[in-house]
Parts: structure tokens; C-alpha cells; sequence
């Protein structure tokens, strides 16, 4: 089964408006962009995992770097402190965990 980026998007920013609380409308555009890009690396890294290009361990390793780099970007484009900003992200991806997974076959988040 096949991960929907645009579906996965969705959930993401609905979970980022709430988990960023009343800091969502300073982030808003930086943490869409991001998102996406995070939503179509979970995608590509199923692919790879699927088609047996890399093992779990590095496809985890790919999906923390891709939160590392989104992390950053919002934190460094905004007034918002890292920690703040690792949470709400921590927070969006606990609300995909499940589908993720279960498309997958793999606990990859």
C-alpha cells in the first residue's frame, strides 16, 4: 500500500494548527512548506523501503533527518525556540504515526 502525500499533508496541517496553538499564524507559511516536503519524503522512503532500495534502519535514519531539517527551518524562520518547535512537530507526527505505519507494513514512525 502507498502513502497519499497530499492526504498525509492535510492531516499534517490540521495537527500543526492545534499543536502550534496560538503561535500557529507566525508559523503557518513556513510549517506548510515544510510539511509538504516532509509528507513527500515519507512517501519516497516507503517507496524505498517497498521496492527494497534500504533496510528499516536507514529509512528511519532518512525520515529523522527530514524532521532535523523541518525542525530547523521553522525554528530558525520564526521567534519560536527549538524545543517549541520539536514538540508540535513530535505532536504532528504522533497523529500520522498510524496510518504511516499500517500503509507501510513497517513501524517506520
Amino acid at each position: 500500500m502507498s502513502i497519499d502525500a497530499g492526504q498525509l499533508f492535510g492531516q499534517m496541517v490540521s495537527a500543526g494548527a492545534q499543536a502550534f496553538g496560538t503561535g500557529w499564524a507566525e508559523v503557518e507559511k513556513f510549517a506548510r512548506l515544510e510539511f509538504r516536503t516532509l509528507a513527500q519524503r515519507i512517501r519516497d522512503i516507503g517507496e524505498g523501503l517497498a521496492k527494497n532500495d534500504f533496510d528499516l534502519p536507514t529509512g528511519k535514519l532518512l525520515l529523522a533527518m527530514q524532521v532535523n531539517t523541518a525542525t530547523a527551518a521553522i525554528a530558525g524562520a520564526t521567534t519560536l525556540i527549538l524545543l517549541a518547535v520539536e514538540e508540535a512537530i513530535n505532536a504532528v507526527l504522533e497523529t500520522i504515526k498510524d496510518a504511516v505505519n499500517t500503509a507501510l507494513g513497517v513501524a517506520l514512525l
